[in-house]
C-alpha cells in the first residue's frame, strides 16, 4: 500500500489535511487484520505526508485511531438513519436501524473494533446509541422525543449490549456455535422484539 505524494496545502486549508489523514487512516485500518498493523508511518505513507507531519494534527497513533473511532461512530449514526427511513412502523425503522448497526461492524470489523476500544463513551458512540434509545421508545409506542426512565434505559442498554454481540460474532472462528443455524437477521429480530415486549410490559407496570 503506497500513498501517492500530495500536494501542500495552502494557507488555512490545515483543516483539510487533517480530513486527509483521518481517510487515509481508514484506508489503513481496512487494509489491516489488527489493530498493531497500523502505525503512523503506515498512515503518512498513505496520506502521502511525512510522518512528522501527522504531529501538526495529532499528538499520537492513539489520538488518530481515536479520532476515525469517532469519525465511523458518526458514519454508523449516518447508515441507521438512511436504513431506518425505509421501514413502514416504528418497530421496522428500529429493526432495520439495529441491522445497520450489526452490518457496518461485520463489514468493517476492525473499524468496529477501534469504535468500541475506548475508556469512555465517546459523543459520537452516545449519539448513535441514544438513535438506538429513541428508536425503541417509538417501537413500545412512548414518544421517542422524552427522557427515556431508568426502565426504558436498561431495555435500550440490553438491547446495545445484545447487538455488540451479534456484531462481534465474525470476530468468533465459529459464529455458527451461538447463531445455532439461525441468521444474524432473525436473531436481531428476535432481539428487537424481546426488548420492545419488555419495555411495554415496563410501561403499563403498576409505580409503588
Amino acid at each position: 500500500m503506497a500513498g501517492s505524494t500530495r500536494q501542500r496545502n495552502v494557507r488555512g486549508q490545515g483543516a483539510l489535511l487533517r480530513e486527509e489523514i483521518l481517510a487515509a487512516a481508514v484506508r489503513v485500518v481496512d487494509s489491516s487484520q489488527t489493530a498493531n498493523e497500523v502505525s503512523l508511518r503506515s498512515i503518512a505513507r498513505e496520506a502521502g505526508i511525512s510522518t512528522m507531519s501527522l504531529y501538526a494534527h495529532f499528538d499520537s497513533r492513539e489520538d488518530v485511531l481515536a479520532a476515525v473511532a469517532e469519525l465511523c461512530w458518526g458514519q454508523v449514526q449516518q447508515d441507521i438513519a438512511e436504513q431506518a427511513q425505509a421501514g413502514k412502523t416504528p418497530r421496522e425503522r428500529l429493526l432495520l436501524g439495529c441491522r445497520a448497526y450489526v452490518a457496518y461492524a461485520q463489514r468493517f470489523p476492525l473499524r468496529y473494533v477501534l469504535m468500541v476500544k475506548v475508556d469512555e463513551i465517546t459523543p459520537s458512540a452516545r449519539q448513535a446509541l441514544q438513535v438506538v434509545t429513541r428508536g425503541l421508545l417509538a417501537a413500545g409506542g412512548m414518544d421517542p422525543d422524552s427522557e427515556p426512565d431508568a426502565d426504558a434505559q436498561r431495555v435500550a442498554a440490553a438491547l446495545s449490549v445484545a447487538l455488540h454481540g451479534v456484531a462481534m460474532l465474525h470476530r468468533t472462528d465459529t459464529p455458527h456455535l451461538w447463531l445455532s443455524g439461525f441468521s444474524s437477521c432473525e436473531i436481531i429480530q428476535s432481539m428487537v422484539d424481546a426488548a420492545i415486549l419488555h419495555l411495554e410490559k415496563a410501561a403499563s407496570a403498576p409505580r409503588a
